[in-house]
């Protein structure tokens, strides 16, 4: 197996993933690992490094993706689903929304546990818009007002001293004094059929990971690994009843709120009545219409010991 090392520079504050080079060195000499480490020197650099990577690698490969959510997502770009693959997140990030549910960032950063833990198999998302565009994605997908701050949460994010978590919070005041709510259609395929809803709604989502936006807990309900996706709609509202349910939604909280809607299943199709911004693990298209799908077990992450003991533990109970 190879190990690769894809560093962004660019993500978090004051270059952490550049600090690993030393120990990243020290470790796989340790352990007698064939390694490489490559960074990023623009956007969609670790797609093309990853996929180099894989290319011109006989066997299995294993990418680690030194970075934020952002390079997460670059690097499993690069990767084909049901493939032996192996992709790993060592977060440099601001945000680092996608481990939060898996142990939080620190034992991702244990590069000795790292190196010599398992990969277990993890869904992907698969979504479909405008004419056809393909876009895979590991954590959401979403439409309107979510997808609108996570638009103007990227140019935030250029700010000097601006975190992800600021950056989200910036961008959700910048929309919250904009105009809210859009008018769509949503056909959720579920185990009991299709349900359909239509109105005027603040953002549809699917999920498969629990947090987006710099840790707000949109979905506790969903699991990276159990075959299914999470959906939440929630209706327009007046600003004050969006005031009370917002730190509820941080925390998580908000299930069986009025106007909010969960659901699970395997698919969603949204059509909307204008062309909108749709996101995708901070990725933004804008279209009037997408489908996202599960793809059950598509990819093999690196989960590190601590975790999964903690996850078989769990499991048992």
């Amino acid at each position: 197996m190879k190990h690769v090392f894809v560093l962004n520079p660019a993500a978090g504050k004051h270059a952490p993933a550049l600090e690993l080079i030393p120990r990243i060195r020290e470790v796989c000499t340790k352990h007698g690992l064939d390694f490489e480490i490559v960074q990023t020197t623009a956007p969609d650099d670790a797609t093309a490094l990853a996929q180099k990577a894989i290319a011109e690698t006989t066997g299995t490969v294993r990418l680690y993706a030194c970075g934020g959510d952002g390079t997460l997502l670059e690097v499993l770009t690069a990767v084909e689903p049901y493939s032996d693959t192996e992709f790993a997140h060592v977060p440099c990030g601001s945000g680092n929304d996608f481990v939060r549910m898996l142990g939080g960032a620190a034992p991702y950063l244990e590069l000795e546990d790292m190196v010599t833990a398992d990969a277990y198999p993890m869904d992907g998302i698969v979504c479909t818009y405008g004419e056809g565009a393909v876009h895979r994605s590991l954590n959401v997908a979403a439409t309107g007002m979510d997808a609108e701050v996570a638009y103007h949460m990227a140019k935030f994010k250029r700010w000097p001293l601006v975190s992800g978590s600021m950056a989200y919070n910036l961008a959700l005041v910048k929309v919250f004094f904009g105009h809210l709510g859009c008018r769509l259609t949503a056909e959720i395929e579920t185990a009991e059929g299709v349900r359909r809803m239509e109105g005027d709604f603040l953002f549809a989502l699917c999920a498969n990971g629990e947090y987006y936006g710099g840790g707000y807990h949109g979905v506790p309900t969903a699991r990276p690994d159990d075959g299914e996706l999470d959906f939440v709609l929630v209706e327009k509202m007046s600003r004050a009843r969006i005031l009370q349910l917002l730190p509820k939604y941080k925390k998580g909280t908000h299930r069986g709120e009025r106007g909010v809607h969960f659901f699970r299943g395997t698919a969603i199709t949204v059509k909307t009545a204008r062309s909108m911004p749709v996101t995708l693990d901070g990725e933004c298209v804008l279209t009037d219409r997408f489908r996202a799908e599960i793809q059950k077990g598509a990819y093999r992450m690196v989960i590190p010991h601590s975790v999964a003991d903690a996850r078989k533990e769990k499991q048992t109970v």
